[in-house]
Order: structure tokens, then C-alpha cells, then sequence
């Protein structure tokens, strides 16, 4: 293990296949990160977004609640499952829940700076 990383695990993003998470999600393959990365919006941002607008609880019900026309009437969970484009399902999500395009970028978080080399 590296010098400084005592204590890091490797968080995946996804549960280890045949596992839920919260959101009833399941992982697709044998452990590891599971990322979709088409279209520059992960899957991993797509719910960061949601919990930033929704929070946490509420963006699960949502996903899972919201019926959409410009999603051929799926949920934005059943499209992210069905391997629609994240970027695709949340600009669809936020057209049929009016979110304002201010707020359609998430939260500002403060950038994180590694160690310095000098």
C-alpha cells in the first residue's frame, strides 16, 4: 500500500453484482466500479445530481416515480438501468420537473488538492 493511503479502500460505485443498494439498484458484473461514461455525465454524477436536488431519500422516489414521455415513458431509473445515457435521463428529468437550467449543474464543491511536489 502506498505511502499516506493507510485506511483507503477502493470505494466502487456500484454494488458488488447480485447486491442492492438503496436505491434497489443492482451491479452488472464481478465487483469493481460499474461506470457508465457516456455522453461526459457518469452514472455516478447522475445521482450526485439527483441527491444534490432531490436529497438523498426523496431522489430515490423519484427516480423511481417519474414517468416520461421524452424517455418513452420510463422511469429515469428503469432508462439508467435499460443503459440510456445519464446525461440523456437527467436533462430529460429536469424538463419534466421544471428545474431551472441555474440549477441543472449540481452544488459547487471545493476543488481537492493532492500533495504539493516541490
Amino acid at each position: 500500500m502506498a505511502a499516506g493511503r493507510e485506511g483507503w479502500e477502493r470505494a466502487s460505485v456500484r454494488p458488488t453484482a447480485g447486491r442492492a443498494d438503496a436505491r434497489g439498484r443492482r451491479a452488472v458484473g464481478a465487483g469493481g466500479p460499474a461506470v457508465c461514461l457516456t455522453h461526459g455525465v457518469r452514472e455516478s454524477e447522475f445521482w450526485m445530481l439527483m441527491d444534490d436536488e432531490f436529497g438523498e431519500a426523496y431522489a430515490a422516489v423519484v427516480a423511481r416515480s417519474q414517468h416520461m414521455g421524452a424517455l418513452d415513458g420510463r422511469t429515469a431509473q428503469e432508462a439508467v438501468d435499460a443503459g440510456v445515457p445519464p446525461r440523456r435521463v437527467w436533462e430529460a428529468l429536469c424538463d419534466h420537473m421544471g428545474i431551472p437550467p441555474v440549477r441543472r449543474l449540481g452544488k459547487d464543491r471545493p476543488l481537492r488538492r493532492g500533495p504539493v511536489d516541490e
